[in-house]
């Protein structure tokens, strides 16, 4: 492999990894209300931004706490109540051990 076809196959996995972080990143501002988002960040700070957001714990992970709310603005206010980032809860609970474990 030269280095030019190198450089052509890292750039094309970074695309996908670019793509992939921004749909997960978006995927929490669609569909119904009611779906279990992750705040990614310290444990702490997510559930105080879960609380004042009128959301609900579901689990805390190490590195995430997934969380759940009827509120079809859930993740806005999550945002406005300190959350650092929320992505989509089902696929983000399997990339982030459970906490004890």
């Amino acid at each position: 492999m030269t280095i030019r076809g190198a450089t052509k196959l890292i750039a094309q996995a970074a695309l996908a990894l670019g793509l992939w972080a921004l749909a997960m990143a978006a995927l929490p501002f669609v569909g119904p209300a009611g779906r279990q988002v992750a705040v990614v960040g310290a444990a702490p700070r997510a559930i105080r931004a879960i609380t004042a957001a009128g959301g609900r714990v579901v689990e805390v992970r190490r590195g995430a706490t997934i969380a759940r709310s009827a509120s079809l603005g859930f993740v806005r206010a999550l945002y406005a109540a300190g959350a650092p980032l929320v992505i989509e809860g089902r696929i983000a609970a399997g990339c982030f051990a459970k906490a004890g474990a």
